[in-house]
């Protein structure tokens, strides 16, 4: 469990320190240019640990091929990443680790419909977050920025892949699992390339520095180290060290873009992190609610 706890709090030391060089790479290469890339680079980085690290087999039996799940990870996460590299142009680091962090309560809701419960607590912690997220990108006109709307889209999927890899880990090795959705994601990511940005090879060469920091940490070291930490701890708990990428974040967006927050601001990092407190207080059973679909046995 130990092992387990330290993977996820490299996890998000290294998150929290990846929405710096997305930052900076978004004036350099196009969001799914950047994407396909660094998941590609993440490939190379994670092959290694494949071939020389020796695994036991799943505890569970998979239900559906690896291929497939692989897919629909990396599409995912191709979505998440995609939006998110795409809105950061329009933010700052900071702000968008926040507004990412919310996943810490969207997934708690998204349980109800995959046969687990939510706490009176936990739905606390969700309108406090909301509340944390408004003052965080709403600004005097209260209508909030380009960039901040569609980061706070992106979180669902995030989400959504967390909610996935919480069901599907313990059925996979985890090195092959990580391999499948970096391909998954590069493929997705290099089509919308094709599709939609100019490319050359100066644009790689100005920004192989924010490539190898997304491709190596992000995607090589943390999606890896989610993925081990995921396989011995409940999803909530795992999300809760995590979203730890929120001070991360913070920290690095002042060291290295001297990033600062206004007092209204602050007052939505204070509520977002009440928000993620909450959502994993212990309750009664009388203060659960759902689940809205029953698992069949």
């Amino acid at each position: 469990m130990l092992q387990a706890r330290l993977c996820l709090l490299l996890t998000a030391f290294v998150w929290g320190s990846t929405f710096v060089a997305q930052r900076l790479a978004s004036d350099l290469v196009g969001p799914h240019t950047y994407n396909a890339t660094r998941f590609l680079l993440g490939v190379l980085t994670v092959s290694p640990l494949l071939l020389f690290m020796k695994q036991s087999a799943p505890p569970q039996k998979a239900r559906v091929s690896l291929l497939w799940i692989s897919l629909l990870l990396g599409f995912l996460l191709f979505l998440g990443a995609s939006l998110q590299q795409y809105a950061i142009a329009y933010t700052t680091a900071s702000k968008a680790a926040f507004l990412t962090a919310l996943y810490i309560v969207i997934v708690p809701i998204l349980g109800l419909f995959i046969g687990q419960q939510l706490s009176l607590a936990a739905l606390a912690g969700v309108f406090c977050s909301v509340v944390g997220a408004a003052l965080l990108s709403l600004k005097e006109s209260f209508v909030p920025s380009y960039g901040d709307g569609i980061i706070l889209i992106s979180t669902l999927f995030w989400a959504l892949h967390i909610v996935l890899l919480s069901t599907v880990t313990k059925q996979y090795n985890p090195f092959k699992l990580a391999l499948g959705q970096f391909l998954g994601c590069a493929f997705f990511s290099g089509l919308a390339a094709l599709w939609s940005e100019p490319f050359s090879w100066q644009m790689i060469k100005d920004s192989w520095l924010f490539i190898a920091w997304g491709g190596v940490l992000s995607a090589g070291l943390g999606f890896t180290g989610q993925l081990l930490g995921q396989r011995k701890l409940p999803a909530t708990q795992a999300s809760l060290i995590m979203s730890l990428e929120i001070v991360f974040a913070g920290i690095m967006g002042y060291l290295i873009l001297d990033e600062r927050l206004n007092s209204q601001e602050i007052y939505g990092l204070i509520a977002m992190c009440l928000g993620v407190l909450l959502a994993q207080l212990p309750c009664p059973p009388q203060l659960y609610i759902g689940p809205l679909c029953r698992r069949k046995e």
